[in-house]
Order: structure tokens, then sequence, then C-alpha cells
């Protein structure tokens, strides 16, 4: 697939999981980045550039998903970015919507479904090109 530019931040602590993402996003023509937290995570957005997406485990190392999106909903450079909370914890989706995002997929990940949702937000979203005068 011919890349079309979009940027991915994938924010998860599990190496093996992270890198089938990437693999799987990028074969689809993302652009992905990777933080192991919420804390790392957080310095990546720190860009004149967003990332269309975030990818966003719970349960990480020092800074988890919970305290990732308290601080990324703090910062107005940061706080539309829309986040996909991507989660092995029981109750996911009340999880999710605890935290005010709507899109949650459960671990295992489909990738079916999580093709269709980084569409949604990456592609679906973007703005009408400008006419010239």
């Amino acid at each position: 697939m011919a890349p079309h530019h979009h940027r991915i931040l994938v924010v998860e602590d599990d190496i093996e999981l992270r890198d089938a993402l990437g693999q799987l996003l990028e074969a689809e023509g993302y652009v992905v980045e990777f933080a192991l937290d919420g804390s790392e995570a957080l310095d990546r957005l720190e860009v004149p550039q967003p990332p269309c997406l975030i990818l966003l485990d719970l349960m990480m190392p020092r800074v988890d998903g919970w305290q990732f999106r308290a601080a990324q909903v703090r910062n107005p450079k940061m706080a539309a970015i829309p986040v996909i909370v991507c989660s092995g914890a029981g109750n996911v989706g009340e999880k999710a919507a605890s935290l005010g995002i709507p899109s949650y997929l459960q671990k295992p990940l489909d990738p079916d479904a999580l093709l269709t949702l980084v569409r949604r937000y990456c592609e679906e979203r973007e703005p009408e090109p400008a006419e010239l005068n």
C-alpha cells in the first residue's frame, strides 16, 4: 500500500505486541512511532505536528494509561488527539469510557477491527483541501 504519511503513536510496553502493531500499521502505509509508557508518550507529543491517533495501553510502568490520559486532556495542544484504548484488562469498555475515550479494543487485538478504527480516525477525519482562488 502507498504511504499516506499519517502518524500513529503506539503507547505499549509489550515489545512483541508493539512490534506486531508497527508491522501491521506500516504495511498499511502509516508512519508509526512508539512509546514504552505514558511519560515517553507525553514527550513524543511535544511536536509541532501531532499524530492522527494514539493507541494506548492502560497498564504500563512509570506512567500508566490513566495518568497519561489525565495529562493529555489538561494540555490544549494534545487534548484533541483521538485515542483508542487497547487493553487486556477486564471491562475495557468501561475503563475507556471512564477516561472519556469512546473507542477501545480488547487484547488480543483483532487486526481488521483495529484497522477499521485507525482508518476512521486518520483518514476519514482529514480536512477537505482548501480551494485555491
